[in-house]
């Protein structure tokens, strides 16, 4: 079988930019006006995010990718656990997987509740993370709230403060 002529840079990006692909704030997945609502489908989208070097959302599917837009965060934590050796933090993150939380990403969106970062499957790049409500309610029994001049996060001895903004 002979090699498929190669497609003009331009136009790949083209098609790659024009693919109407959606995530929404709550984490779901949008092509146009439609609602992906296969749960495998979204599986699969989930884990295929990532953020090209140039800090442009992303979606992967074996080799072929195309950039989508991202109207909030990339990913929802959705449980919060202590680690076995009660040292870290494990999070449950909407693609499937459990990630370690690096206490240092973790901030306060004003009015939108708390955030961090966690590591795509692919590049291992920083994407965005929203808590959901029940994620914030397990962190709770972690966060000295009296703590001052901003509420502190609490694992073992370590106290991070949580800012206000992106760290």
């Amino acid at each position: 079988m002979a090699d498929s002529p190669a497609i003009d840079p331009a136009l790949l990006d083209r098609l790659r930019r024009g693919f109407p692909l959606r995530l929404d704030r709550m984490g779901e997945f949008w092509i146009a006006d439609d609602r992906v609502t296969h749960p495998r489908v979204q599986d699969v989208l989930h884990a295929g995010l990532d953020v090209s070097e140039g800090g442009e959302p992303t979606m992967h599917l074996g080799d072929q990718w195309c950039y989508l837009t991202v109207d909030d965060c990339y990913l929802r934590v959705i449980r919060v656990r202590s680690a076995a050796d009660g040292g870290a933090l494990l999070l449950q993150l909407d693609d499937g997987r459990s990630v370690t939380l690096d206490p240092t990403t973790l901030w306060e969106e004003p009015d939108q509740g708390l955030r961090c970062a966690v590591p795509a499957r692919r590049s291992g790049r920083p994407l965005s993370a929203r808590f959901t409500n029940l994620a914030q309610i397990e962190l709770a029994e972690r966060i000295d709230l009296e703590a001052e001049p901003r509420p502190e996060l609490v694992v073992g001895d370590a106290r991070w403060p949580i800012p206000e903004s992106a760290p």
